[in-house]
């Protein structure tokens, strides 16, 4: 046996200067670079040498680089290299004494890590994996696990359309169908491999090779890529996956329509599907947004890259099992980067990632069996193991469900003007045949003044690098302003929100956009911490203080329409040695946790509500030019004014729910806020507690977070109901735990501001509560419960909701 010392020796020897590179990335990223003489050249050189060249990626890549895009015939080998020199039917003859072996040929004392997992990936077999039982569900929902570890397994016959809808299609679930008719479909017996090959040999499908950026797709009869699907050992292997087959083939658009109860697994799907997307819809998208797809994903063990989809989507198995892995929308897979543009297939994910991960972090999993369809909502990631040669019926659709994800996913990049185009024709038709879709289909009074600014030069996108020196410029401008200095130091842009922030050397700049009331925003940000600053002498034990304000103003003069109104207050570190974080990250598991978390958080609120605002109110003491700030039952009106029709455009909540709100909302402010009736008053109300706005650090000892600010006052408001502060801790800090202990201790609080309560029966707790998640400004808060309260979508009054939330808050 060859020692790793020879090995060493023998690989440099042999490899020369490429001894310094990794092996992966002198075949991947060097040789296949080469033409052909020079890759035979270097197969008589060394033993590495020839090893490497002979690699069948380096040959896979060169064939796909070099073939002709008008053939549709290709004739597999059994290796690349073999079909580079051999690639058409003419030349079997010429090639007859070629043993169809994709294998290396045996060179001893090559010793290579990439190889052998290049040729795990190849040749391992899944054909009888399992996985393992779900661990059981957890109390409490965080960022890094799944909130529902099972998919559950229903009959057809069980669900009508809204049963699916309220169970799985609002709440966003995924879920695995049975007993559905697909056995009765013609597709089932007609489209096996043989009999398809039988009947559509010669005919050419939509073949995806992704592993080539010079022809990721191609056109291929079926009779070659069966003869390849049969032959090949690649690790990622091309895959028939056809949106216009019935085009080639109109006959096979009948084989999945069978003439019985169901014409489908997804026909509840369907239905909603053609509500919306109608004919005529369907022909101005051009677009398989809803078509059915002929999948066949190739030869066990092989399967997708991990996916996410902004439609939701189902698969219907005909004649193999699957492995199905999915990882719920706010938790990225292990392993997994988004931004990288090389992704992990599903062999390798199942083989590098899977067998380390942590209970926590384990997907939620499912084996699809031949006849079962599995519906997968929009935003999941999911990948696919096919155990064996799998054929499978797909589907992407749009509902009322998922229609805002859609219509974002269109509209994402501006680069992209014919999807753009598409969507906005898309949306006039839908708005005719649903009117009540039009909110949330058509531009927004907001995204028509968005349009406008683009359209301005002194609007920046806060997120495009082409813009990069213009925001530093900027950012430079407002610190010479705030503070004084003229040099900044290192400007780093940070977070994602709405708001553009960034870090400097003596403080923290943010601009305020349009968005979401962005002017009345700054105006509250500014009057709230010109207050907090001047009474911060009385602040007293571990109440979490804001940041300094160091200055405020415009960018602008008031020639712009958007004068990019800025903040900048100083870094918490000039205050705290630490490195700060945002409790999101770090939110506790437990009650242990919340002692040290909740408290802080509560004293500071009552700090802020019992503030004394008479030299506030009576006397301004800011700058006259701006506007008057959010004052009690002003607004309270106004966010009851525009809550229906947020909600119709936002449609967090579920669409039966939504047609009763107008009668469930209110008829006047003071029935959610009046001081005449014994309502507590707050003096400052924050408007927007939640985890990533407590700002604190990790203790290394007891690994609990501790709280030591709290930012963000852009919604806050004067003289209103604490009430607002208290649903916002409950909603996203303890994330609607029913946890006795924690809540009392919320509840206390509100008791201690004075609160009577009402005798009316129309005005109970509950209702003031969920009255103030209605009427809350954005859709945040809406979101936030409903992934906490999945089972809003089964909810059939808002009555009953109330109840689920918050009805039991009056026994405490």
């Amino acid at each position: 046996m060859t020692s790793a010392l020879d090995s060493g020796t023998a690989r440099a020897a042999s490899l020369g200067r490429f001894y310094l590179l990794p092996d992966a990335l002198t075949i991947r990223c060097i040789l296949t670079l080469l033409g052909p003489k020079d890759l035979s050249s270097l197969m008589l050189t060394s033993r590495y040498l020839h090893v490497f060249a002979r690699n069948d990626l380096v040959w896979r890549r060169l064939f796909f680089a070099t073939r002709d895009r008008n053939s549709t015939r290709l004739v597999f080998r059994g290796s690349w290299l073999l079909t580079y020199l051999f690639p058409n039917p003419e030349h079997d003859e010429a090639c007859v004494n070629y043993l169809r072996d994709n294998n290396t040929p045996g060179i001893q004392d090559v010793s290579s890590e990439f190889l052998h997992h290049q040729w795990l990936r190849s040749n391992t077999s899944f054909a009888h994996f399992y996985p393992p039982p779900p661990a059981p569900p957890t109390p409490a929902i965080g960022e890094n696990r799944p909130v529902n570890p099972v998919i559950p397994v229903e009959n057809y016959d069980d669900l009508d359309q809204e049963t699916f809808y309220r169970r799985y299609g609002y709440p966003n679930r995924p879920v695995m169908i049975q007993n559905s008719g697909v056995e009765s479909w013609p597709a089932w017996e007609q489209w096996t491999l043989e009999a398809l090959a039988a009947k559509h040999g010669d005919t050419p499908f939509r073949i995806s090779n992704i592993d080539s950026d010079n022809e990721p797709s191609f056109r291929l009869c079926f009779k070659d890529f069966l003869h390849y699907l049969l032959y090949n050992k690649d690790q990622d292997p091309l895959y028939l996956f056809d949106p216009y087959f019935a085009d080639a083939v109109p006959e096979m658009e009948l084989a999945y329509e069978a003439s019985t109860r169901a014409t489908h697994s997804s026909a509840l799907c369907q239905n909603i599907l053609v509500l919306i997307f109608s004919r005529s819809s369907r022909a101005t998208l051009d677009h398989p947004i809803d078509g059915y797809l002929l999948d066949h994903n190739g030869q066990a063990p092989r399967g997708t890259r991990t996916l996410l989809e902004h439609q939701h989507g189902t698969r219907s198995s005909l004649d193999t099992s699957d492995g199905h892995c999915k990882y719920p929308p706010h938790m990225t897979p292990p392993g997994h980067d988004p931004t990288s543009p090389t992704r992990l297939t599903s062999v390798a994910w199942y083989l590098d990632v899977y067998p380390f991960l942590p209970q926590e972090s384990r997907p939620i999993e499912i084996v699809q069996n031949p006849g079962q369809t599995i519906y997968v909502p929009s935003g999941w990631w999911h990948m696919v193991l096919n155990m064996d040669h799998t054929v499978a019926v797909t589907q992407n659709f749009a509902d009322d469900s998922n229609i805002i994800q859609v219509r974002q996913s269109m509209q994402a990049d501006e680069t992209e003007t014919i999807q753009i185009q598409r969507w906005d024709e898309l949306a006039q038709k839908l708005s005719m045949v649903r009117p009540d879709l039009a909110p949330a289909l058509l531009p927004s009074q907001e995204d028509e003044q968005l349009q406008r600014l683009k359209a301005q030069s002194s609007w920046l996108d806060p997120h495009s690098e082409n813009a990069a020196d213009q925001w530093h410029d900027r950012v430079k401008d407002i610190v010479q302003r705030s503070t004084g200095f003229t040099n900044p130091g290192e400007i780093e842009l940070i977070g994602t929100g709405e708001n553009v922030c960034f870090l400097t050397a003596h403080g923290f700049v943010k601009f305020f956009t349009p968005f979401h009331d962005g002017h009345d925003s700054f105006l509250s940000e500014v009057r709230a911490n010109t207050i907090l600053a001047a009474r911060s002498a009385g602040v007293k034990g571990d109440v979490l203080a804001p940041p300094r304000m160091l200055g405020y103003g415009y960018l602008f003069d008031d020639q712009t329409e958007w004068r990019w109104p800025f903040i900048m207050t100083e870094t918490l570190s000039a205050r705290h040695p630490v490195d700060l974080v945002e409790s999101k990250e770090f939110m506790p598991e437990d009650e242990s946790g919340y002692s040290v978390l909740l408290p802080p958080i509560l004293h500071t609120l009552n700090y802020c509500h019992s503030l004394d605002l008479t030299s506030f109110l009576d006397e301004s003491q800011l700058d006259t030019t701006f506007d008057q700030p959010r004052v009690s039952l002003g607004y309270t009106a106004r966010c009851l004014e525009a809550a229906a029709l947020n909600h119709t455009r936002w449609r967090v909540f579920p669409k039966h729910l939504l047609k009763l709100l107008p009668n469930y909302l209110p008829k006047d402010a003071m029935a959610v806020f009046d001081p005449s009736k014994g309502d507590a008053v707050a003096s400052l109300v924050h408007g927007d507690v939640n985890p990533g706005n407590v700002l604190g650090y990790l203790d290394e000892e007891d690994e609990d977070f501790r709280p030591l600010s709290l930012i963000d006052f852009g919604d806050a408001v004067l003289k209103a109901d604490p009430l607002i502060d208290i649903v916002s801790v409950f909603i996203t800090i303890l994330n609607c735990r029913q946890d006795l202990g924690m809540t009392k201790l919320l509840l206390d609080f509100w008791r201690q501001l004075g609160a009577k309560g009402d005798q009316d029966p129309k005005r109970t707790l509950a209702r003031r509560c969920m009255w103030h998640v209605l009427l809350w400004p954005s859709e945040g808060l809406s979101l936030h419960l409903v992934r906490c309260v999945p089972e809003v979508g089964e909810m059939t009054t808002w009555e009953q909701l109330e109840q689920a939330i918050f009805g039991w808050w009056s026994a405490l």
